[in-house]
Parts: C-alpha cells; sequence; structure tokens
C-alpha cells in the first residue's frame, strides 16, 4: 500500500477534525492510533494506557471517537484499491502480462493446444448481484469514496502542477468534512427498492461501460466473440422471496420497470453520445439503400423526432438516423402519440448495424459503436435478468392449497400427480392461498405477466431454497405453468429455469438422488429438452458451512459437484453450476480466480453462475478499472478450468480429505450444536443483538423467532463471529482434522492439488483476520461458567490450526508469503483495536442498561466491519 496515499490521507482528516472538533480532539485520534500500535508490539505500559483513556471517555465523546478511527479505515481501503490500480497500471506501461489476466491466459491455452474459437463458443458466465445484508457503506458513503479516488488520481498525475494540486487538496477536505458531516449509520432499515437503486447504481456507474471494454480485450487476445453473449448478468433484489415478507409481486412488478428504465436511459444516452461525434458528411460516405429506406421509414413514422428539425439531417446521414433510434428508445419507454418503439433489442440492434455498415471505415466500427452493440447483446432493455427466490417449504404450502389431492399424499404420489398435472395442463383451484403462499402465486403472475410484456430474458430463475425432495421443484415448476396458463396473450412467455438450492450438508448429500428423480419426470426433461439440455443446480456455501464447518463444507461441494456434472452427462444434458458464495471464508469467500481453477475438471464446461454479494460487489466492482480486472479474472479463471484438465487427485489424497472432513464436522457441530451451552455462549461473546439493529440491509436476520443458532441465517452468524474477531466459523474444526493426519501427505497434498491448496490458503486469511488477544476482551461479557467451559476448547483449537497451516505451508509467520498483503491488513489493527475495545464497553453499558443510547455501539460494527472487510 503506498505510503504516500495513507500519510496525504490521514494527514487531511487530522486538518478536518482539527476544524471541526477541535485540535485537541484531532491529536487524541492519532494519539488512538500510535499508542494501539506500540500495543500491537507488545508495550504493556501503552496497553494500561489505552484501556484507562478509552474506559475514561465520557458518553458524548464515544461516537466522535469511533466515527474517526471508522473514516480511517475506509481511507485504508481507498489507499489499497489504489495500489491495485497501480499495480494494473504499472503492467500495461511495461507491457508486461499480469497474472490471472487474458493476455496470460491466452498463452496458456496455447501452451495446452486449446482451440480458442472453440472454448469461446463454449464460454458463458453470468453474475448474480444479491442484497444479502453484508455491505455496511451507505450509498451516500459510497459517492464520497468514489470522489476521493478521483481527486486522489488527479493530485498524483504527473501532469499536475503546485497551483492544481493545492486546489485539490482543497476539494479533497471538502469532500473530506461533508463525509464526516454525514450518518455513518443508517437510521432508518433500507426498503427493497432501495436496494435495488444501489444495485442499479452499480450497472449504471461501472459495469455498463466495464463489460464492454473487457470483450474487447478478451476478443484481442483469444479469437473473434461468438454471436452468443459469453458474460450475462443477472439480480436478486426485489425477486428474493426467502424469508423476506417485504418481496412479493408488487417489488417484482416494480423491480422488473426499474430494470426497463435505467437499461433504456443508458442506452438513449450512449446513443446520443454516439449522434454528437458521427458528423459524417453524406459526401464522404455511401449511403447504403437499406439505410436511405430506414430513414424514410423513420420520417414517416416518427413525424415529432427532434431530429426532422435540425438543418444537418439532410446532410448528416448517420447522425440523423442516430437521431431516430434515440427517439425509438424514447418511445420504447413511453410511447407519444402512437409512435413506434421498440419491440425487442433485436429490432434496435438492427438499426445500429445500419450505421456500422455505413461507416466507410474499420477503425471507426471497431470503437464505440462496436461497444454499442455489445452493450445491447449483453444488457438490452433488461440490463440484468430478475432472479426470484422462495424456501422449499412455501412452495409446499401454495401447491398443497391449489392442487386437489397433494397435501394429503406422500412422496412419491406428489411426484406422480405434479407429472400429470404439467403434463394436462391443470392449473388446480383459481383461488390465492393465505400469506406467503399466496404471494409466490401473485409474484409468479406478475412475472408471467412482465414476460409477455418486455420478454423472457427480465425473469430469468426460479430458485427453489432448501431443495430436499424432488417436489420442491416439480411444484414450482406447477405454480410457473399455472401462472403462465393464467396470462393472457403469449403464454410461452415465461421461460423460467428452475434451480433447485442443494445448501446443508445433508441435502448436498441427497442431492443426486433428487435430481435423478427430476430427470426420470417426463414432463421435466421435456422442459429441460426446451431450454437446450441444460440444467441449473445452486450450491449452498452459506448453509453448509454453518450447518457443519468450512472443511466439511468445501469437501460435501466439490463431491456434489462431481457427482452431480457426471450424472448429467450419463442423462445428454449440460450441467450449470450455480456457486452461492459469500465474502468470508466461511461462505466460500476468498479470491474467486484461485476458487474456479481449483474446481473439479468436467464440471464447468464453460458454463458457470456465481453470487457476487454485500461488501464484494463495491470490493470488485466500485470503479471502473477494477471491475475490468475482476471480469477479466472470472472469465481467465473459467476458461482455463473448463480446457486445461488436470489430473484426478490420487486415492490416499482424497481418503485423507474425507477423513479430515469428517473430523472438522464432529468437532465442529459437538461445539455448535450438540452443546447445549453453546447457544448462551453465543450469544454474550458477540455483538449478535446489534446487528439485527444495524440498517444495512431489508431482509430479517433470522428464519424464525425462537433464538435458536439453527433459525439464524448464515450471514449474520458469520457477522458476529468476525466483530469479535474469533471468526470461529472460518476455522472451527480444521485444527483436529488436520493435526490428526500425515503431515507429509498433506504437504504434499499442498504442493500439488489447486483444491487442497486453495482451502489452505483460505484457511490462512482466516487465520491472518483472528486475533484472540482483542477476543479476550469479549470474554469480560460472558458469564463464568462459560467462559471456563467453552474458551479453553476454543483457544486449543485455534492453536491447533494455526500450527498445522504453518507446518504444511513450511512457514513461521502466517502469510509470510505475501508480504504487501500481511503490511495491507496490519495496517489496519491499529484502527480497528480501538473500536474493538469500545465494543466491549459498550456492549457492557447497553445489556446492564437497555435505556442507554445505542448509535455510537452501532458505529463499532460499521467501523470494524470496514477495518476486516469481511462482514458476512
Amino acid at each position: 500500500m503506498a505510503a504516500t496515499d495513507v500519510q496525504l490521507l490521514e494527514g487531511l482528516v487530522h486538518d478536518v477534525l482539527s476544524e471541526q472538533c477541535g485540535t485537541e480532539f484531532a491529536d487524541a485520534v492519532q494519539w488512538l492510533h500510535a499508542t494501539a500500535a506500540r500495543v500491537r508490539q507488545g508495550d504493556e505500559g501503552a496497553a494500561s494506557a489505552l484501556f484507562d483513556r478509552l474506559h475514561e471517555l465520557p458518553e458524548d465523546g464515544l461516537e466522535p471517537i469511533i466515527r474517526a478511527c471508522s473514516l480511517q479505515l475506509q481511507l485504508a481501503n481507498i489507499a489499497e484499491e489504489r495500489e491495485r490500480l497501480r499495480r494494473r497500471r504499472g503492467y500495461d506501461v511495461e507491457g508486461a502480462r499480469q497474472r490471472e489476466s487474458l493476455a496470460e491466459t491466452a498463452q496458456l491455452l496455447a501452451d495446452h493446444d486449446v482451440d480458442n474459437a472453440r472454448a469461446l463458443q463454449d464460454l458463458h458466465v453470468e453474475l448474480v448481484l444479491t442484497a444479502h445484508p453484508t455491505e455496511a457503506a451507505r450509498r451516500s458513503v459510497l459517492d464520497h469514496q468514489w470522489e476521493i479516488s478521483e481527486l486522489l488520481d488527479r493530485v498524483e498525475d504527473p501532469r499536475t502542477g503546485q497551483s492544481r494540486r493545492q486546489v485539490l487538496l482543497s476539494e479533497l477536505r471538502e469532500v473530506l468534512t461533508v463525509w464526516w458531516q454525514t450518518d455513518e449509520v443508517r437510521r432508518a432499515r433500507p426498503h427493497v427498492e432501495d436496494e435495488v437503486r444501489r444495485t442499479l447504481y452499480v450497472f449504471e456507474s461501472v459495469l455498463y461501460d466495464a463489460v464492454p471494454a473487457v470483450l474487447d480485450e478478451l476478443e484481442r487476445d483469444l479469437a473473434p466473440l461468438p454471436a452468443a453473449p459469453v458474460l450475462e448478468f443477472a439480480s436478486w433484489p426485489g425477486g428474493d422471496m426467502d424469508g423476506h415478507p417485504e418481496v412479493g409481486a408488487d417489488t417484482v412488478t416494480r423491480t422488473i420497470e426499474l430494470h426497463r428504465r435505467a437499461a433504456l436511459g443508458l442506452l438513449r444516452r450512449r446513443v446520443a453520445r454516439l449522434a454528437g461525434r458521427f458528423a459524417h458528411s453524406e459526401r464522404r460516405l455511401e449511403v447504403s439503400p437499406e439505410l436511405q429506406a430506414s430513414l424514410d421509414r423513420d420520417a414517416a413514422e416518427l413525424p415529432t423526432a427532434d431530429v426532422l428539425g435540425r438543418p444537418h439531417q439532410a446532410w448528416e446521414p448517420l447522425r440523423t438516423k442516430l437521431g431516430f433510434i434515440e427517439h425509438r428508445l424514447r418511445n420504447t419507454l413511453a410511447a407519444r402519440g402512437g409512435e413506434p418503439g421498440y419491440d425487442n433489442p433485436a429490432q434496435l440492434r438492427a438499426d445500429l448495424e445500419l450505421v456500422a455498415g455505413s461507416l466507410g471505415s474499420a477503425h471507426v466500427a471497431a470503437g464505440a459503436i462496436r461497444r454499442l452493440l455489445r452493450q445491447v447483446d449483453i444488457f438490452g432493455f433488461h440490463l440484468a435478468g430478475l432472479d426470484l427466490r422462495q424456501n422449499a417449504t412455501v412452495i409446499d404450502a401454495a401447491v398443497e392449497a391449489l392442487l386437489p389431492g397433494y397435501a394429503n399424499a406422500a412422496e412419491a404420489e406428489r411426484q406422480a400427480l405434479l407429472a400429470d398435472a404439467i403434463a394436462a395442463g391443470r392449473i388446480g383451484l383459481e383461488r390465492r392461498p393465505p400469506g406467503t403462499a399466496g404471494e409466490l402465486v401473485a409474484a409468479l403472475d406478475a412475472a408471467a405477466l412482465a414476460a409477455e410484456a418486455y420478454g423472457p430474458e427480465v425473469v430469468r430463475c426460479l430458485i427453489v431454497s432448501m431443495t430436499e425432495k424432488p417436489s420442491h421443484v416439480l411444484g414450482a415448476r406447477w405454480l410457473a405453468e399455472r401462472a403462465a396458463r393464467r396470462t393472457p396473450g403469449n403464454q410461452d412467455a415465461l421461460d423460467l429455469r428452475f434451480v433447485p438450492l442443494f445448501e446443508t450438508l445433508d441435502d448436498l448429500g441427497r442431492a443426486p438422488e433428487t435430481m435423478a428423480a427430476l430427470y426420470a419426470s417426463a414432463p421435466y426433461r421435456a422442459l429441460l429438452r426446451e431450454q437446450g439440455d441444460r440444467q441449473v443446480i445452486m450450491l449452498g456455501y452459506s448453509d453448509s458451512g454453518k450447518d457443519g464447518s468450512f472443511v466439511a463444507s468445501q469437501w460435501a461441494l466439490r463431491g456434489a459437484q462431481q457427482e452431480l456434472a457426471r450424472q448429467a452427462a450419463d442423462n445428454g444434458l449440460e450441467l450449470e453450476l450455480f456457486h452461492g458464495r459469500g465474502g468470508s471464508t466461511s461462505r466460500g469467500g476468498g479470491p474467486t480466480y484461485r476458487a474456479i481453477v481449483a474446481q473439479p475438471t468436467g464440471s464447468l464446461h464453460g458454463r458457470i453462475r456465481i453470487t457476487e454479494q454485500g461488501e464484494t460487489i463495491s470490493a470488485r466492482y466500485g470503479h471502473p478499472e477494477l471491475a475490468e480486472r475482476s471480469l477479466e479474472q472470472t472469465l481467465s479463471a473459467v476458461l482455463l478450468a473448463s480446457n486445461v484438465a488436470r489430473p484426478p487427485a490420487p486415492e490416499d489424497w482424497r481418503a485423507e480429505i474425507d477423513r479430515m472432513a469428517r473430523r472438522s464436522r464432529e468437532t465442529y457441530r459437538a461445539l455448535v450444536y450438540d452443546d447445549p451451552d453453546f447457544a448462551r455462549f453465543f450469544f454474550q461473546i458477540t455483538p449478535i443483538e446489534a446487528l439485527s439493529e444495524l440498517n444495512i440491509g431489508s431482509r430479517p436476520p433470522s428464519r424464525g423467532g425462537d433464538g435458536s443458532i439453527e433459525s439464524l441465517r448464515a450471514i449474520p452468524w458469520v457477522f458476529a463471529w468476525t466483530q469479535n474477531r474469533i471468526l470461529l466459523p472460518s476455522w472451527y474444526g480444521a485444527g483436529t482434522a488436520l493435526a490428526e493426519g500425515d503431515l507429509d501427505l498433506q504437504r504434499a497434498m499442498h504442493a500439488d492439488w489447486p483444491f487442497f491448496a486453495t482451502m489452505i490458503s483460505t484457511l490462512e486469511m482466516a487465520l491472518f483476520k483472528t486475533d484472540l488477544g482483542v477476543a479476550e476482551r469479549y470474554l469480560e461479557l460472558v458469564d463464568a461458567d462459560l467462559r471456563e467451559h467453552f474458551w479453553p476448547q476454543i483457544a486449543a483449537e485455534h492453536e491447533r490450526v494455526r500450527d498445522r497451516v504453518l507446518a504444511i505451508t513450511g512457514t513461521t509467520r502466517l502469510l509470510a508469503g505475501a508480504p504487501e498483503l500481511q503490511e495491507r491488513l496490519a495496517h489496519r489493527d491499529p484502527w480497528v483495536d480501538p473500536l474493538s475495545h469500545l465494543q466491549v464497553e459498550l456492549l457492557r453499558r447497553t445489556r446492564a442498561d437497555p435505556s442507554v443510547d445505542r448509535q455510537a455501539l452501532l458505529g463499532t460494527v460499521t467501523g470494524i466491519a470496514f477495518g476486516l472487510r469481511n462482514t458476512g
């Protein structure tokens, strides 16, 4: 991390704090950081001074200190992202190949004699943006971060003179001051539409222009792109009904409309910008008969088009045509006076191709208009397809209410009833079930109407959470078919892919049996034939990790992928795996490139779906150049994993990881689920009660109200353990499992098996972020009997996993092979540590007196989240 950015920003913050709170306060913040750093170095006197100072802070002095530390951590994140940009730009300046780049991938594919054109023909990556509550930053704060990053770019520009630099520094102080005066914590929980708009912001500000840039690079490095898109996007906000009472028919309709408005607005602006540039004279290009005919047709059909009143329309045919295109796009969104718009993106593309075909220059044809054509292909009029998601129990309830004879039937009979109803086109009873089941039926009706009005691409998938039986998926299929049949007009418009989501370890183990029954169902198999013999299956990292430990989850997911891929191939199907990864280790987090490359050979075939969740969206797509880097890493990894075969792991390696998974699960569950007192320990040692009050997502943190660990969602479960610096779900159980095995065998696995190496690397990162020294402060909040019972087990397991990871990697320090990463993470600690100590003090106060204002406590939660950059 560049010291210049850090020093500059810390100095500017001192200026802002001195103005806003006084020099004494600004100096106190710097003292806290310096003293916390000395504590890290083992200075006991500094530790005593730090704790005394924090303990003595008056009630009204807490929040400013917390906000100052939080601000410094967010600025450290900006400095880190700028360092990533410098590295990327440095490779480009030197003409060198960056690791995990498309240029490197092209060379690796060539080394293995891969047919690039065929590899691209098979390539299809779909990234799915979700609204899980793991992004603690407000939209307003993200805007300030964006401004600061842009200003720092200009400060660093070697062309910037001294006077201009002073102006830019003044602008930085201005932005930092406004940021300081902005509430860090939301005062109200966001609504679903807020989450939809936040997702749209990522598309509008970054992805819309980053995607064509990456596709251009893909074509330059490998081969011409096929006609079918190799990269697409989907979204969950507004369609994810699972455990979310605010999502239903109204949000589905509203979200599709917001997506459409955003897509058409982006297209209109890009077309208008192109029209401003394309001032080609009719004297210097040949107007094709097709283009002239289209101009004549446009003039007749669009009499109110602005372009008809402009003098240039007579001698600048391309600008005129683009003016007509922009007008048709406006009519597509809101028709006026009976004038036509575009029925679909294909019609827009045909008009743009008329322009491209009349340019008379390959240079111009390969520029802005080709990028616009790529945007039409990828984003269309829908921007990103909306996924629907609902729990299998709700789907069951809906079918039970609508299909006679279903409620009391056993599983085999249920499958038969559903198959018969689908084949015969029966829609069951004409009524709306009560509760969430009725809302699901209404949401499917809304999706069918939207698909009929705007095309099937607006709604992509129906994901069945907690799939345990074939009837759960067949039931979803019948409900969707019922909605389509009740829709006036084109009853085939709703073309959903039905996606079983296998989440727990038991469900993953039963997944092949469930899919075998579905493949044997005649109406379901007929649907797959209509959809190109493709089946999408989603694998849940979150619940499988919470259910049975990180190691057991990773091995179960890998085994399920291999068996499901083999089974699909045996049935003549192409499997597309949908990876529900989060940001944290226990939820499948870690570098995306390494995770994809480590996938089992034969499980990808060029196709993959991946969730982008919470703070990972900001980290990967918060800046156009970082977005391009993230996209090229994902595309590169899928190309390599699909086309460069790796030898299968030796049987003794598989046996060893199988043993480890069993022991890890046994050890983890013995602590978390089998010990009746652990729930009390968890609720006392973590700030879980504060997380439910933190307005970072619209979804409730629990699936039920019984207060059990089982009912708690995986995301707040992980978030809570991250806050107290234990990160228990990321490593507990791994120490016992690893320590009981053969060290030499594990070292060989680490050296030559990407799956195992990635698992150890992910563990190492989690262990580096774990800090039991800080965590011991949270023990002060725990009853003595619980503390004495549980803490020795946790500390011993942590020591086991840390020692074994170091022995496997052959190092004496965690992350020894990544000193820059080590430095970046270590720089945050002196800002995070005061927040942790204050959080303990505030938890003590608020638990003793519930009437105490909790804003300061919530501020520590967001600050620590910013510092560790993994919440859930």
